[in-house]
């Protein structure tokens, strides 16, 4: 039914020898998996710092980019150490407005609020905070200069650990960077709140077992 002579006949029925011919390729048998090549993940040294439970290999902001091994080593012992800082924050936050057995002789009038403490705190007090910080930080120096020196490692625990990547090591360290990250986000969570309800306490569970009449309201927030 072509034309024939025609070039668009001969096109047309190029087409259908195509057409007719598409539904046989599904019956060609296709190499195995084994034989065909695999492609090879290429992996970044660096990556392996941002890797570990429970999300495994996790960079959505893509900070690691680029980087060298030395620089991810150096923001991995950035990472930790806020995360240290953090977790003390966070625990201090908790337990100060219950115990503080040093209020008295640190002459602080608001005892039970942990920020305004931190405020009222004397030159001396606050010297000595400086003064461990520096030490810590002197510690941390000398413990570099060892040819096994891991990112945060304070105390030198890497030394003395046989194998580095013993399932229980790992995973003492993976709960350290996991609880830092944890305490970092707690801590700017207590410090909003603060700001905007001048205020630490449990402004989740509390309100759910004191009376209506005891808890002060902020809007839609009761404390």
């Amino acid at each position: 039914f072509f034309c024939c002579g025609s070039r668009s006949c001969n096109m047309a029925r190029s087409v259908v020898a195509l057409l007719a011919l598409a539904p046989a390729s599904g019956y060609v048998a296709r190499a195995p998996l084994s034989a065909r090549p695999r492609r090879t993940a290429r992996v970044a040294p660096s990556m392996a710092l941002i890797t570990g439970s429970p999300f495994g290999y996790f960079d959505p902001l893509q900070l690691s980019k680029g980087k060298t091994e030395a620089e991810m080593n150096q923001l991995r012992e950035y990472e930790l150490k806020h995360g240290r800082v953090a977790m003390a924050a966070v625990f201090g936050l908790i337990v100060e407005p219950y115990i503080h057995p040093l209020a008295k002789s640190c002459h602080l009038a608001h005892p039970t609020d942990p920020i305004l403490s931190g405020v009222e705190l004397n030159f001396a007090g606050k010297a000595q905070i400086l003064g461990f910080c520096g030490g810590v930080e002197a510690l941390n120096y000398f413990i570099k200069k060892g040819d096994k020196y891991k990112p945060g490692d304070l105390l030198g625990a890497a030394y003395y650990v046989a194998d580095e990547e013993d399932e229980l090591w790992v995973s003492y360290q993976e709960k350290e960077l996991n609880n830092g990250r944890l305490a970092m986000v707690a801590f700017a969570g207590f410090i909003t709140q603060y700001g905007l309800y001048g205020n630490v306490d449990d402004m989740l569970f509390k309100p759910m077992l004191k009376p209506a009449s005891e808890l002060t309201c902020y809007g839609w927030l009761c404390v």
